[in-house]
């Protein structure tokens, strides 16, 4: 029977390792931040104004990423950091796609509305092509517009608002023009919207025939605005409506 060495097998204990064979990560704090970032950033979906949010989630994650890398082993967290990194770009990315689609609607839609005036005034309907200037929750709600123009004349100051607005120039000509008037597109200034309106400013080009054959054009500068009656319960919808007096234009380069 061969002789037991009286050496335990069990002589080095588990805590008789050296530090040397231990090691320890840290957690990569701009990792964590881009993480809160990434996720924050989908409020933008509130407000553009917090597309920030997605901005600062990409740099910190980029930030970290690198941190990490050049750590060795020393720091952790790379999972968190490319969490954040998808966060901010697919936040960004959504945010461009559907504020482009959304502007493009709203353009869409005033258009629609800003043409609704020319054609008033080609019929020579004053009455609709005045309504178009008051804010939609506000216009009159006669049948017809021999009641219309009957509760204009019991109105001294609508009486004379309705004498003045016949008499801008650009309503005038309009009127005079009639149906040989044609109203195409030019072109969108400016697109503003916020949490409760949009604002569309847009040029019109106005081509009307003159003597031998001719023709003339003039262009005409129209603001619309449409507006969330959030205090009104009696109007769900939004409506446009135009913002102040449209007037002539003169394009750059004209």
């Amino acid at each position: 029977m061969p002789r037991m060495s009286g050496e335990s097998p069990f002589k080095t204990s588990w805590n008789d390792a050296s530090e040397a064979d231990v090691t320890y990560t840290q957690l990569c704090v701009p990792a964590l931040l881009s993480a809160i970032f990434g996720v924050s950033a989908f409020l933008v979906f509130m407000t553009p104004w917090l597309f920030f949010l997605g901005v600062i989630a990409i740099v910190l994650s980029l930030f970290a990423l690198q941190s990490i890398r050049n750590s060795e082993g020393a720091l952790s967290g790379t999972w968190l950091a490319y969490f954040g990194l998808c966060g901010g770009i697919v936040a960004l990315v959504a945010i461009t796609v559907f504020w482009s689609v959304y502007q493009y609607e709203v353009r869409r839609e005033a258009d629609q509305f800003f043409r609704l005036w020319f054609v008033a005034l080609q019929q020579g309907d004053i009455p609709k092509a005045k309504e178009y200037q008051s804010v939609y929750t506000r216009r009159s709600r006669a049948a017809n517009a021999e009641e219309w123009w009957k509760n204009q004349y019991q109105n001294k100051y609508a009486h004379r608002d309705v004498h003045q607005y016949v008499e801008d120039k650009l309503v005038r000509v309009l009127l005079a023009l009639g149906n040989n008037a044609t109203v195409s597109y030019y072109k969108t200034l400016s697109i503003d919207s916020g949490r409760e309106s949009d604002e569309v400013v847009s040029v019109y080009a106005v081509t009307f025939p003159v003597e031998l054959g001719r023709k003339e054009t003039f262009f005409v500068k129209i603001t619309g605005k449409r507006i969330y009656p959030t205090n009104s319960p009696d109007f769900k919808a939004a409506g446009w409506h135009l913002e102040g007096a449209p007037e002539f234009y003169l394009p750059d380069g004209c």
